[in-house]
């Protein structure tokens, strides 16, 4: 059996526009495929199993939606990017398959740590669920959560978590194992 490889799925104009994303994951032993279109996206979607999925708002006059309505239900974590003047925004609508939207935008630096948090909160529930193999499909894995502003906290260790559309309610959950 192969050792289990966390995979992300980079959506954008060029690979060369998500370089750095893709070198953080490749650092962290990440395995990354890219798509230049809706419709290479939805090609690697559909074949291979991805927990991470980092896409612009809008691709080649395609919006992220028709995506997230693909996503929705599975175990992917989906990350959207809005151009905002010389940057962009950073925000969630999927975790763990579930809608989140409502939850706060990260600027890219922020959003670098909250990648990395996800990576390691991800291969840790694999760890404590034995979940080490690859599957044949979407493997269940726990999700980051994001604290709705800054005075909030995370509990200790591994947790899953449940986001309304809303973004208004949250339940965490230790991992019992």
């Amino acid at each position: 059996m192969r050792t289990r490889i966390l995979k992300a799925l980079l959506i954008g104009e060029n690979p060369r526009g998500s370089s750095y994303l893709a070198t953080r994951l490749q650092g962290h032993g990440c395995e990354c495929g890219f798509a230049t279109s809706h419709q290479e996206a939805c090609a690697s979607l559909r074949s291979q199993v991805f927990e991470v999925v980092l896409s612009p708002m809008r691709l080649r006059g395609v919006t992220v939606f028709p995506l997230i309505d693909l996503l929705e239900g599975s175990e992917v974590t989906l990350f959207y990017s809005q151009a905002v003047e010389q940057s962009c925004w950073w925000l969630p609508a999927l975790r763990h398959g579930e809608k989140c939207f409502g939850s706060s935008a990260l600027r890219p630096s922020e959003f670098v740590s909250v990648l990395d948090e996800l990576i390691a909160e991800i291969r840790t529930d694999w760890r404590v669920t034995g979940n080490l193999h690859q599957p044949a499909q979407q493997s269940e894995h726990s999700i980051l959560v994001i604290p709705s502003s800054r005075r909030e906290s995370l509990p200790a260790g591994p947790v899953r978590a449940k986001i309304s559309v809303d973004g208004k309610y949250m339940a965490l959950k230790k991992l019992a194992r």
